[in-house]
């Protein structure tokens, strides 16, 4: 199931259970599947196992007796029924996937490791251009020249 370009969910399996509602079918459902991710500690790509739980509703587009139209639910994006009622679970499940996937995905080789990070200044001071500093910046000036160990009193 392609997600965007670049991400694919692969080897999905699960089940679903539709219970009907007055305006169409309530989903509940239950999906793990296989995404290949990029490690941001390695830069290492990694399999990740996706684990979803899905309970959204499906909002029917036509009259299920008499095939007239129905108004479109007040929801700014609704998942629908198509015309003969069926349910677009790839729609659905990709939604919940992409919300569900990590910010930082660290692969299982790094994730128990300790990360040291190393941060240098150098070179980033401001340039005293003349401009004048707004005045009521000098209080905070004043408090970071004192955590610097700088007293400025």
């Amino acid at each position: 199931l392609p997600l965007d370009e670049t991400l694919v969910l692969r080897d999905i399996r699960g089940h679903v259970r539709f219970t009907r509602t007055t305006s169409g079918v309530y989903a509940n459902a239950q999906v793990e599947g296989v995404i290949r991710l990029t490690c941001v500690r390695s830069l290492e790509e990694f399999d990740e196992t996706i684990q979803l739980s899905i309970e959204d509703q499906f909002h029917s587009i036509v009259d299920v007796f008499t095939g007239s139209a129905l108004t479109k639910p007040t929801e700014e994006d609704p998942f629908l029924l198509d015309e003969a009622h069926m349910a677009d679970l790839g729609e659905l499940i990709r939604e919940y996937t992409l919300l569900n996937l990590p910010l930082n995905p660290v692969a299982p080789a790094h994730r128990d490791q300790p990360v040291q990070y190393t941060v240098q200044s150098e070179g980033l001071e401001p340039e005293d251009d003349g401009t004048p500093i707004d005045g009521r910046l000098e209080a905070l000036k004043a408090w970071a020249a004192r955590q610097n160990g700088i007293d400025k009193t």
